[in-house]
C-alpha cells in the first residue's frame, strides 16, 4: 500500500501549492512516486505609480504585465527526495528589461530521515523563504521581506511535527537576482502551528561581496502571525526589520563605502471567507528604506527626487474566486501610497 502520510508531508512541505493537483507519474507499494507538476498565470499591475514605485518593477507605465508559468517533476525514492523545475517568467525586477526568460527555479537531491524531518540540496529556496510572507493574505504579496529567496549551492534541513516546525540552511556565494555577489548566507525559521493562533520568526545573515558588488553584510528579522477568530474570519500580521550594508563609492570594478541602511515593514491583513469559492482579503501596510530619506546621511539625490519622503503607506482590498479546483482568479485595488493601482491575476494549477 502507498505510504499516503510521507507523500503528503513532502508534497505540502516541499513544494506549496501549486503542487495541490500534481499527476501522479509513478507510484510503488514502498512509497516511492513521481509527479508532475504545474501552474499558468495571467495578469499584471495596473496604473503603476512612478512617484512610489521605486524597488519593485523595471517600469512605471499603465500595465506591467506579470505572466508567470512554472512547470516541475517532484518525487522520492528509498528516502531520497528530488525536484526539478522550470520557471518562465517576466524579467519585472527593476534593472530588467520586462521580457519574458526561462530559468531553471530548483534542482535539488535530498533525503527523508523520517515523516517529520528531511534535509537537501542543490538549487533551492533558503529555510526563511517557506514563510517569510506567512502572516499575509494578500495575493501579491503586499510588503517584500527581502529575504535571499532561491539560491544555488545550498544546504536545508527541515523539520515539522504536530505543532513545531523549523528549519535552517546555508548558501555558499549567495547571489542576488540579478546576478550580483552577496557572499554567504544563513538563514532560519522556527514556528508554532495551531488551529487559531500560528507564528513563526525567521533570521537571516549574508557575509556581503568583499568589493564584488554594492551589497556588503546583511542581518534580517522576519515576524508573521495568523489568527482565527470566527469560523470564517481571520487576522494575520507581517513584517520585518533589516539592517543592510550598501556600496556608496566605485573605484573601477571594486567597490568601497559601504554604509548600513535600516530598512523595515509591516503588513497587517484579515480575510473572510464568505463562502468556499470566494475570499475577501484587506491590508494596511507601511514601508521605509533608509534610502528614501532625504534627512539620511546616504539619501542618493542621483536616483530618489527629495519629495519622495522617507516612507509610503497604502491600503488594499481585493477578491479571490476559485471557480473550481485549481483556478483562482484575484483582483485587488489599491488605495494611498501603493506602488499600483491594482492587480489583477488568473491562475491555474496542475
Amino acid at each position: 500500500m502507498l505510504k499516503k502520510t510521507a507523500i503528503a508531508i513532502a508534497l505540502s512541505t516541499l513544494f506549496g501549492a501549486t503542487v495541490v493537483n500534481a499527476a501522479t507519474l509513478e507510484q510503488s507499494d514502498n512509497g516511492d512516486f513521481a509527479s508532475l507538476y504545474g501552474e499558468v498565470g495571467v495578469g499584471g499591475y495596473i496604473a503603476t505609480n512612478p512617484d512610489y514605485n521605486y524597488n519593485e518593477l523595471y517600469d512605471t507605465k499603465g500595465y506591467v504585465d506579470d505572466s508567470f508559468a512554472t512547470m516541475g517533476v517532484t518525487g522520492e525514492r528509498d528516502k531520497f527526495i528530488y525536484r526539478l523545475e522550470l520557471d518562465y517568467q517576466r524579467r519585472n525586477w527593476r534593472g530588467g528589461d520586462g521580457e519574458f526568460e526561462l530559468a531553471i527555479d530548483k534542482v535539488y537531491i535530498g533525503y527523508r530521515f523520517d515523516d517529520h524531518q528531511w534535509v537537501q540540496a542543490g538549487l533551492t529556496d533558503t529555510a526563511f523563504d517557506r514563510y517569510d510572507h506567512f502572516g499575509d493574505y494578500t495575493f501579491n504579496e503586499s510588503v517584500k521581506t527581502r529575504e535571499a529567496g532561491d539560491q544555488e549551492n545550498t544546504l536545508k534541513y527541515e523539520a515539522a511535527f504536530d505543532n513545531l516546525v523549523y528549519g535552517v540552511s546555508y548558501s555558499y556565494e549567495g547571489k542576488h537576482k540579478n546576478g550580483d555577489a552577496q557572499g554567504d548566507i544563513v538563514n532560519g525559521y522556527v514556528g508554532w502551528m495551531s488551529e487559531y493562533v500560528s507564528a513563526v520568526v525567521g533570521l537571516e545573515g549574508r557575509g556581503g561581496s568583499d568589493g564584488e558588488s554594492k551589497y556588503g553584510k546583511q542581518r534580517l528579522a522576519g515576524f508573521g502571525m495568523r489568527v482565527k477568530t470566527l469560523p470564517h474570519l481571520f487576522f494575520g500580521v507581517n513584517g520585518f526589520v533589516e539592517d543592510e550594508d550598501l556600496s556608496t563609492r566605485k573605484s573601477g570594478d571594486v567597490y568601497l563605502n559601504y554604509e548600513t541602511f535600516r530598512n523595515m515593514g509591516v503588513t497587517l491583513t484579515s480575510k473572510y471567507e464568505l463562502n468556499k469559492s470566494t475570499d475577501i482579503i484587506a491590508s494596511i501596510n507601511h514601508e521605509q528604506y533608509e534610502s528614501w530619506d532625504v534627512e539620511s546621511p546616504n539619501y542618493d539625490y542621483t536616483k530618489l527626487e527629495p519629495e519622495y519622503g522617507k516612507a509610503r503607506r497604502w491600503g488594499s482590498l481585493g477578491v479571490n474566486y476559485r471557480p473550481t479546483k485549481g483556478i483562482e482568479l484575484s483582483l485587488e485595488g489599491r488605495i494611498g501610497e501603493a506602488p499600483e493601482a491594482a492587480y489583477a491575476y488568473t491562475r491555474i494549477y496542475f
